[in-house]
Formats: C-alpha cells, sequence, structure tokens
C-alpha cells in the first residue's frame, strides 16, 4: 500500500468514525408513534378522525367489521405535518366502491363540522383491500367486456300527470242550491196535487184529513 493510499485510508476512517450513519429513506407515510402524549395536537387529531369514522358507519348503516381506517402520519409539499386517511376494505361489497366518493365526502363534511381548520391537516384518502376469510370475489371479466357497450336499464314508466279539470265541463247531475221560498212553493203545489187526487177518488173524507204543509 502507497503513502498516498495510506494516508486516504485513514482519511476516510477518520471520516468515517465522525460522520454518523445515514438513515435509510423514510416512506411517504408513517405510522403514528404509540407513544405519543395523549393531549398532543396528533393525538387529538386522530382522536377526532376515529370519531368521525364511528359516526359515518352508524349513520349509514354499515357494519364495523366492513370498513375501517388506518391513520398515517405524513407531511405535505410545504413540509407541514397531517394526517392520511387509509380506508380498509375487510369484506368485499361492491356498493363500498361504488358509493366510496360519497363516503369520503360525508367523512369530510363532517370531520369539517368537529374542526373547522382539518382541511389544513387532512392530507386525503386512499382504499386498500383486506378481505376476510368470508369474502367471495367475482373473478375478472371478459377482456372485450371493459369496452363493450353497457345495457340501459330498464325504463320506468312515467308517472302520468294529474289531470286538470278546471277548464272541463262537468258531467253528471249536479246539485244546486235552491231558494227556501222556491222549495216551500214547490212543496205546497205537490201536496195540493195529492190532496185533489185522494179526493177524487173518495179517499180523503174516509180515512185522511187534508195535508197542511208545514212550516219551514
Amino acid at each position: 500500500m502507497g503513502i498516498l493510499d495510506l494516508l486516504i485510508g485513514k482519511k476516510d476512517a477518520g471520516g468515517a468514525k465522525g460522520r454518523r450513519p445515514v438513515a435509510a429513506a423514510s416512506t411517504q407515510f408513517a405510522p403514528s408513534q404509540s407513544t405519543q402524549a395523549a393531549n398532543s395536537p396528533h393525538q387529538v387529531r386522530k382522536d377526532v378522525l376515529k370519531m368521525v369514522m364511528r359516526e359515518l358507519l352508524m349513520r349509514n348503516g354499515i357494519p364495523n367489521a366492513w370498513l375501517s381506517a388506518d391513520l398515517l402520519r405524513t407531511t405535505n409539499s410545504k413540509r407541514e405535518q397531517g394526517i392520511h386517511v387509509r380506508f380498509l376494505m375487510r369484506h368485499f361489497e361492491p356498493r363500498l366502491m361504488q358509493y366510496g366518493p360519497a363516503l369520503e365526502q360525508e367523512f369530510t363534511q363532517r370531520l369539517l363540522l368537529l374542526d373547522p381548520l382539518a382541511a389544513d391537516w387532512l392530507m386525503g384518502f386512499s382504499w386498500q383491500f383486506t378481505l376476510d376469510d368470508t369474502s367471495k370475489c367475482p373473478p375478472l371479466p371478459n377482456a372485450q367486456s371493459w369496452t363493450a357497450p353497457q345495457p340501459e336499464p330498464a325504463a320506468q314508466p312515467a308517472a302520468a300527470a294529474p289531470e286538470d279539470h278546471s277548464g272541463d265541463v262537468i258531467a253528471g247531475p249536479v246539485f244546486i242550491p235552491r231558494p227556501a221560498d222556491e222549495v216551500r212553493s214547490d212543496l205546497e203545489r205537490l201536496l195540493a196535487l195529492r190532496d185533489e187526487d185522494m179526493k177524487r177518488h173518495g179517499k180523503a173524507g174516509d180515512h185522511f184529513a187534508p195535508t197542511r204543509p208545514a212550516k219551514l
């Protein structure tokens, strides 16, 4: 070994002793530390997120065993710390993915009701399949089915609009109230005709007295 190599070797050895080992590049998400103080801002945010998750599942009737969430510490491009919510789909239910955007939207709305500043530290959502043993997932369909036109849903019969009878002529008998004097006059005339008919047949004097109209 030459002197130059010896000097370089000693220099590198001394430098290696003085330098600290470089840590491996950290991932984007890091699990939350269990030793966090109970009243630290990060722990308080986690507790709020857990509360929102429980309320979201309860109000929408989703079983707790179907969906859960991991709360991951992360930073944005400005080096600001926050939490990323990763939903864990533990039971295969296609509607969970169908309504995934709606679930994220409602989750955010409920979170902002509890903490209006949550928009500054909520870093986003992601989904992961961690299915249980009872889940039965369908196999992949035919390759051509992805771009094939989907059958349109059967059209539902439109409900008949209520008919407008405001300008129609009402068919059938119509009762129109008559004045009391007119009704009394007609009644007296009918009773008079009846009395005359009974007198003509000789029955009025034997069994009945002349009929008198009652006062209205």
